[in-house]
């Protein structure tokens, strides 16, 4: 069996192998589409920002050298506010009025919070509280400059960057086209959603996790249905999910009588580069191509097809997205309980992973197996437990996989 980590780096290999340019297409959205969208141009600040020298809070705009010794009194010779500011010049015992966002004007070096002044009439106000040059305002530039580079190829776009990119008048986004992803879930013993099973019966459930896995990941889901356990039907859906850039099979990878997957996989010339992985749950992971298309045959237990997926596939995606950053995110804790490891196999498996006192605290969740949904849907995290032999100890760090 392959390790975790040689088994992804086969996944990348060939990736990187079969990349060129042109491979993955980009395309233009609109900005209110871009969230989460992995950038394919640089974004340059069309001006300085702040485009002015700004108040970052209500007060007044004050020379700070008036404010050597307080309390002092001060001439408001103005008003300056967030969208029309004061045509004036402050000078030496005056100040000015000013709200949060309003341009500083010309005279004023600093700007004392208006919590620390009273007004005494309309043209005069007391100040309370020294101030330092340059205190309570943004200097014109402060944040980026005009020509500056403030986003960059490959990143994925989150809340602060879809504001810059509103800022610098992006009104629309050249972002990576998504890659198409097929999945099919396969076996007999499976109904759709919205039927009853009968006895011996389960709903299919890993075409909607993997559904869901493939969108946060920024690839275009393709649903083709349930491939039953027989040549015909699973030839039909996997010549249809060749089609794509990349085909997860879910189930029919073992070693039983009616995993006839691989076979299927041979039939059409799929090259397959690993069909086992030292990872529990997952083991029966396979992995392979043909052409231009990614093959993906996950084990057909629930948590073992979010855990395979999540190791193997998405980081696959994020390449082809040209995404800056493809490795999942990890992070650490303080382990709580003992934890068994396995000298066979490295273990991804359901945690409860709780913030005190300044860092993680992580403890092996209840769950009865690879099948257990309900176990996963209560934790909030898998704890990663390395391939050895022995038992983790209380205190010891480990690795997780946050869920929420």
């Amino acid at each position: 069996m392959l390790a975790i980590e040689r088994g992804l780096e086969i996944v990348m290999s060939v990736a990187k192998a079969k990349d060129r340019p042109g491979r993955m297409a980009v395309e233009s959205v609109p900005l209110s589409e871009s969230m989460s969208r992995i950038l394919r141009e640089d974004i340059v600040s069309d001006a300085d920002s702040p485009r002015f020298d700004k108040a970052i809070r209500d007060g007044f705009a004050v020379h700070f050298e008036d404010l050597a010794q307080v309390p002092v009194v001060l001439e408001v010779i103005g008003e300056s506010r967030a969208g029309a500011g004061a045509d004036i010049i402050v000078d030496r015992g005056q100040c000015c009025e000013i709200m949060t966002g309003a341009p500083l004007p010309a005279g004023a070096n600093a700007v004392i919070m208006v919590e620390n002044t009273e007004r005494l009439s309309p043209n005069s106000v007391r100040l309370l509280k020294s101030v330092r040059e340059n205190e309570g305002l943004l200097r014109r530039g402060a944040e980026a400059q005009e020509g500056e580079t403030i986003l960059k190829v490959g990143r994925r776009i989150g809340l602060a960057d879809l504001g810059l990119l509103a800022g610098s008048g992006k009104s629309s986004v050249t972002v990576s086209a998504k890659p198409s992803v097929a999945i099919i879930a396969t076996g007999d013993e499976l109904v759709e959603v919205h039927e009853n099973p009968r006895p011996g019966q389960i709903r299919n459930s890993n075409s909607y996790t993997l559904y869901s896995q493939v969108l946060e990941a920024g690839g275009a889901p393709v649903l083709l249905g349930i491939g039953r356990d027989n040549l015909q039907d699973l030839r039909s859906k996997i010549q249809r999910g060749l089609q794509d850039d990349v085909l997860l099979v879910s189930g029919g990878v073992s070693m039983g009588k009616y995993d006839l997957v691989e076979a299927v996989f041979a039939e059409f010339g799929v090259e397959v580069l690993f069909d086992k992985i030292a990872m529990k749950p997952g083991k029966p992971t396979v992995f392979g191509h043909r052409g231009d298309t990614y093959v993906f045959g996950l084990p057909g237990n629930p948590i073992s097809t979010i855990v395979s997926f999540h190791v193997f596939v998405r980081p696959l995606i994020l390449f082809l997205l040209k995404a800056e950053n493809t490795k999942p995110k990890m992070l650490e804790a303080e382990l709580e309980a003992p934890a068994k490891c396995d000298p066979e196999r490295a273990a991804l498996i359901p945690a409860l992973v709780r913030f005190e006192r300044g860092q993680y605290r992580i403890a092996t969740a209840p769950w009865k197996g690879s099948s257990d949904l309900v176990g996963l849907a209560r934790a909030n995290a898998l704890i990663v437990i390395p391939r050895r032999a022995g038992v983790l100890e209380p205190g010891e760090t480990v690795q997780f996989l946050p869920m929420e």
